[in-house]
């Protein structure tokens, strides 16, 4: 481990005193690996490892393995995914009604692993919007989406202040916001490089800006859940300060007795430090907008989706679970699917955001009026059980993602299948009387040498 800057120690120092010596011997120690398992794609390959105390699809992983090895990874089994930010699963439980559905926003939202985590614990029916603010972010937001397979998503790239413009149309706002990164130091050391007092001020009056641009668009009686994974005081209960005070926002309470963590600085926001949790550096707050909760709104269309003819309907169904109830449209000559209950507020979004992708890609409409399969609808929950596929071995299913020429031993028709490993799908693949067509996609091919 590199040495820890001067004046970071300083600051630790200053904000905790008596702890500081176990805080500084925690951060030479290694980072943990951690994943969490899609509840959407249930597995039995993690049950026998420890479970993460605040998230209980979260286990702790005694080694590091090749990921990029694991044909259960490219299916979406799993996310890799830090324990600490793993918290928000227990906030979501405690503070939102189990029965009610809503719409929520994650705004800094790539590379996907808290969208991920609050497309498994919102309420059932809740439709997310997975915004990322950089573009090029954007691309990794959107494979794991993909690779999560839930069709009550949107993805879009805006900056913050754009959402004012929609009013106030979510619930939910998670703020996972842009920062000095201090608790994420043992996963990558060089990140030290770039810190200094000057970058921790930069990046709380960007983290300002992006509360004070997004906050219109919170319902009335909405929450707003504020995270860092940073340790100094200006980002963290500062930054709580002035929701409070300038924005007039409310803590909500959470008893968190139980779990291995410390209470903040200030009361009813959480910190977790890695010598008094197994993870990484994290702060989180929960913050009520005062009001009544607005409940449904009835937005009135702003945009008419092409929605697909009914004559196609018995087709596209015949691909998809009937208890996801879903409608389909299509733009830019691709089919999507997407939840029929978030139809009014997806035109909404629509016309003010720019929106990357929403719900499921089911595929193009070749000239026989077939459908050619996306490898969205490969990975997603709501795909029909009873399409045909073909089991691989772990080997074949590498070299399958790979783009390798892949030959079976079992005797097949000539169809579309689904190419599986451990009853989770991989991808598409076309197989006609003399070969075999591969269609996982190149761009995420495995390029890695796998022997």
């Amino acid at each position: 481990m590199k040495s820890l800057p001067e004046a970071f120690k300083k600051n630790i120092l200053s904000l905790f005193p008596e702890e500081a010596g176990y805080f500084f011997d925690a951060m030479s120690q290694p980072a943990i690996t951690s994943i969490r398992v899609n509840a959407g794609k249930p597995i039995a390959a993690f049950e026998a490892e420890e479970q993460v105390k605040w998230c209980s699809s979260g286990r702790y992983l005694p080694v590091r393995p090749s990921f990029i090895e694991d044909p259960l990874f490219h299916a979406g089994a799993y996310y890799v995914q830090e324990s600490s930010s793993m918290f928000l699963h227990y906030l979501l439980q405690h503070i939102l009604s189990k029965d009610e559905s809503l719409v929520a926003l994650d705004l800094c939202a790539s590379p996907g692993g808290k969208s991920t985590l609050m497309l498994d614990a919102l309420p059932k029916g809740s439709l997310l919007v997975s915004n990322e603010i950089i573009k090029g972010r954007v691309p990794a937001l959107q494979e794991n989406i993909m690779r999560w397979g839930n069709p009550h998503s949107v993805i879009s790239n805006n900056d913050p202040k754009l959402f004012k413009k929609l009013g106030p149309v979510f619930d939910l706002i998670l703020v996972d916001a842009p920062c000095s990164g201090e608790g994420l130091w043992r996963r990558d050391p060089e990140a030290m490089d770039e810190w200094s007092e000057a970058a921790v001020g930069l990046c709380a009056g960007r983290q300002e800006r992006i509360l004070t641009d997004v906050l219109p668009s919170l319902k009335p009686g909405g929450v707003l859940i504020y995270s860092t994974c940073t340790f100094n005081e200006e980002e963290n209960e500062a930054m709580v300060r002035h929701l409070v005070q300038t924005e007039g926002l409310e803590l909500m309470p959470l008893d968190v007795s139980s779990l291995p963590m410390v209470e903040s600085l200030m009361p009813g926001t959480f910190r977790f430090l890695p010598h008094k949790v197994k993870g990484e550096g994290l702060f989180m707050a929960a913050l009520h907008k005062p009001g009544e909760m607005a409940g449904k709104v009835n937005h009135p269309r702003r945009t008419s989706l092409n929605f697909a003819p009914k004559k196609m309907l018995p087709m596209l169904q015949s691909f998809t679970k009937e208890r996801f109830e879903l409608d389909y449209f299509i733009e830019n000559d691709f089919v999507f699917a997407f939840p029929k209950k978030h139809i009014p507020i997806y035109e909404v979004l629509r016309a003010t955001l720019y929106i990357r992708h929403a719900g499921i890609c089911m595929g193009k409409m070749d000239k026989a009026g077939q459908l050619i399969p996306d490898h969205s609808l490969a990975l997603s929950i709501c795909l029909n059980d009873q399409l045909p596929s073909i089991e691989l071995t772990k080997e074949e299913a590498l070299l399958y993602m790979k783009k390798g020429n892949l030959v079976l031993n079992q005797v097949v028709d000539s169809a579309w299948y689904l190419a599986s490993y451990k009853g989770l799908k991989l991808g598409w693949m076309k197989v006609l009387p003399n070969r075999i067509n591969n269609y996982f996609p190149a761009e995420y091919r495995i390029l890695k040498d796998i022997q």
